[in-house]
């Protein structure tokens, strides 16, 4: 059928330029160019929207369908760090507004400015996986929407602590607010090297693999460097 579809489909084509040719030239009467041309225009355009073959649907806005198996702890290790992205970049929005110290402002900018990007990134894992995605409500309260048959998903051990050190932020100001900010970041850090090193062991999922690693191996470093900030406030 898509063999045959073709060759009328170029047939088509090849008459309405014909007689489109015939038109311009004047060697076509009248009334077979108003009404011949149109209809094979429309016929070829008919065809060219039905196509040979099948079409495939487009992907929802946002999300890229994972490449490799995962398991459980995959699902665990993304909703942990949707959670902790979205917190973290929120106490760093406070600190670009509230923060004294200009260290304690560049930090809070470069914090934001990393961690961002990596909501919309996890957070297509878990639509592609089928799974809900944590939300940060207008309250520090982190909820997340159980999926069909499965009971409510529990939250880390950190995650009241987590929201005690937001709704602390929001309330606190000055040098205070500063030293507050790089302690929550320096426990939010060190959360996050915990939940990476359970991936290494018992992820499955490749990227997810590949980001524990990078938590791993590069947030120590970060970790020292806010602890020695911690000692100038």
């Amino acid at each position: 059928m898509g063999a045959a579809r073709n060759v009328v489909h170029k047939s088509a084509n090849s008459a309405a330029r014909t007689a489109a040719r015939k038109v311009v030239r004047g060697t076509t009467p009248r009334t077979y160019s108003v009404v011949a041309v149109a209809a094979l225009i429309g016929i070829a355009a008919l065809l060219t929207g039905c196509g040979g073959g099948k079409s495939t649907p487009a992907q929802p806005a946002g999300v890229t369908a994972p490449a490799g198996k995962h398991n459980a702890q995959d699902v665990e290790f993304t909703e942990e760090m949707v959670e902790h992205h979205q917190e973290v970049v929120a106490m760093s929005a406070l600190a670009a507004k509230k923060a004294t110290n200009a260290q304690v402002k560049s930090l809070a900018a470069k914090i934001k400015a990393a961690h961002a990007p990596k909501i919309a990134e996890l957070s297509a894992w878990l639509k592609a996986w089928g799974e809900p995605v944590p939300t940060m409500g207008a309250t520090p309260h982190m909820t997340r929407s159980p999926s069909p048959g499965k009971p409510s998903a529990s939250h880390s051990p950190g995650m009241m602590t987590d929201e005690h050190e937001l709704s602390d932020l929001q309330h606190a100001s000055g040098k205070a607010f500063d030293k507050m900010y790089v302690e929550a970041m320096i426990h939010q850090y060190s959360e996050a090297v915990d939940i990476a090193k359970v991936e290494q062991t018992k992820g499955l999922y490749p990227p997810a693999k590949k980001l524990a690693a990078e938590i791993v191996a590069n947030h120590p470093a970060e970790i020292a460097k806010m602890q020695a900030l911690l000692k100038k406030l």
